[in-house]
C-alpha cells in the first residue's frame, strides 16, 4: 500500500463525507479527513490508478519508492588516487 494525499474540489466540499465513503468503498483506507477537502490515507496501486481521475479529485499524490545503496557501497565512495 502507498500513502496518498487527495485534494477534493471545492465544489464537492458540502458532500465530503459522501466522497470519502465512496473512496473507502473503492479501497482507500482513510487516516485523516480535513473539512477543507484534504484526505490522507493508503491505497493499493490499482486503486490509485482507478480513482486518480474522479471528477471530485483535484489532485492525488502518492509516495514514491526510492532505493538508495548503503553508505559503504562503491557508488558512495570517493575515487582513490
Amino acid at each position: 500500500m502507498k500513502r496518498i494525499v487527495i485534494t477534493i474540489s471545492a465544489y464537492y466540499l458540502d458532500r465530503l463525507d459522501i466522497v470519502a465513503e465512496n473512496l473507502r468503498e473503492e479501497g482507500v483506507t482513510i487516516t485523516r479527513l480535513y473539512e477543507f477537502g484534504v484526505i490522507i490515507g493508503y491505497a493499493e496501486e490499482e486503486t490509485i490508478d482507478k480513482i486518480r481521475h474522479h471528477e471530485e479529485i483535484v489532485s492525488l499524490t502518492d509516495e514514491k519508492e526510492v532505493n538508495m545503496p548503503p553508505p559503504d557501497a562503491d557508488v558512495q565512495s570517493l575515487p582513490s588516487g
